[in-house]
C-alpha cells in the first residue's frame, strides 16, 4: 500500500463508526480505534496490554474464544455474536478477524466489528407489544408457523384468553386504569408461564398462550383452569374482580393452522356464552 493508501486507511479506521482493534497472540490489545474506545468506555492508551476479557467481559470473551483460536491458526473468521457489556447493556455485532503474519508465523490478528445493536433493538421492538412488553401478534404468527413446521412428536396447547367485560373497566375507571390492568395481567401471565411456553398480546384485551410439550388434553385443561383461577383470585384492578374466559385446543406440528385458530376461537366464545370466567377445551380431532 502506498503512502496515500495508508493515510486513507488510517482516516477510515480513526473516523468510521466501526470497532477496529489489533490484538497479539496472547489475546492482549495493542490498538483500538476511537469508536471502540467510545463503545467500551476505555481510552486508547489505557487498553494497550490489557487482555481482551478485561475489556469486553468474561462472557463476551468466552463466547468468542473459539473464534480467537481459529484466527490464531491463520484462518479468516467471520461471524455474528452478542454479549453483555461490562455496563450491563447488550451488544450485538458482526465480526471479521484477520490473522497478522510475520515471517510465516501468526503474531496476532485484527478485528473489525460492526455494531448491529440498533438493528437488533429495532427487530425486538417490531415483535414486542409496546404497552405490556409481551410478544405481539407478529411474533405469535412467527412462532406458531415454526411450531407447525417442527417436531410432530410434541403436543402443544393453544390458549386464547379474553378479559371479561373489559370495556366496562375502561368506561367506568378510565383508560389509564385499563392500561394498567393489561400490564398487571401480562406480568401475572408471564409469572405463571414457564419457558419455553410463551405469552402474547394479540389484540386489545385478547391474549394467546402457546404451551409446550404437553402430555395430552388432561394436562391442557389442568393448566388452563389454573390460569383462569389464578387471574380470578388476583387483585389486578382495585375493588374489581377481573376474570378471563379461555378457549383451548391441543395441537401439533403438521396440523392445519386455520383449523387450530378457528377451533380455539369457537372454544373461547363457548366459554363466554356459558357465563365467562371459565375454560372450554375444543376437541382436537
Amino acid at each position: 500500500m502506498d503512502k496515500d493508501g495508508v493515510a486513507a486507511f488510517k482516516q477510515l479506521v480513526e473516523s468510521a463508526p466501526i470497532l477496529f482493534y489489533v490484538a497479539d497472540k496472547n489475546l492482549k490489545f495493542t490498538y483500538i480505534n476511537p469508536f471502540f474506545s467510545k463503545i467500551h468506555n476505555i481510552s486508547q492508551q489505557e487498553v494497550v496490554g490489557l487482555h481482551i476479557s478485561k475489556v469486553i467481559g468474561i462472557d463476551g470473551f468466552n463466547g468468542n474464544l473459539k473464534h480467537y483460536n481459529e484466527v490464531l491458526t491463520g484462518e479468516t473468521v467471520k461471524f455474528n455474536t452478542s454479549f453483555m457489556k461490562l455496563d450491563g447493556n447488550p451488544h450485538h455485532c458482526y465480526a471479521i478477524y484477520e490473522p497478522l503474519m510475520e515471517e510465516g508465523e501468526v503474531i496476532g490478528f485484527t478485528g473489525v466489528v460492526i455494531d448491529t445493536t440498533a438493528e437488533h433493538e429495532l427487530d425486538r421492538l417490531s415483535k414486542t407489544d409496546l404497552l405490556t412488553q409481551l410478544s405481539n401478534r407478529r411474533e405469535y404468527e412467527y412462532d406458531l408457523a415454526n411450531i407447525l413446521a417442527g417436531d410432530i412428536r410434541l403436543n402443544y396447547g393453544m390458549l386464547i384468553l379474553d378479559i371479561d367485560f373489559f370495556k366496562k373497566i375502561n368506561d367506568q375507571l378510565g383508560h389509564d386504569i385499563g392500561d394498567n390492568a393489561l400490564i398487571k395481567l401480562s406480568k401475572l401471565l408471564e409469572d405463571i408461564i414457564e419457558f419455553p411456553s410463551k405469552v402474547f398480546r394479540i389484540g386489545g384485551e385478547e391474549f394467546a398462550i402457546i404451551l409446550s410439550d404437553l402430555k395430552g388434553e388432561d394436562e391442557l385443561r389442568k393448566r388452563a383452569d389454573y390460569i383462569c383461577e389464578k387471574v380470578a383470585s388476583s387483585v389486578i384492578v382495585a375493588e374489581k374482580n377481573m376474570t378471563v374466559s379461555i378457549g383451548a385446543i391441543l395441537f401439533k406440528a403438521g396440523d392445519d393452522r386455520s383449523l387450530i385458530l378457528k377451533k380455539a376461537d369457537i372454544a373461547l366464545y363457548t366459554s363466554k356464552n356459558n357465563g365467562r370466567n371459565q375454560v372450554h377445551v375444543s376437541n382436537s380431532n
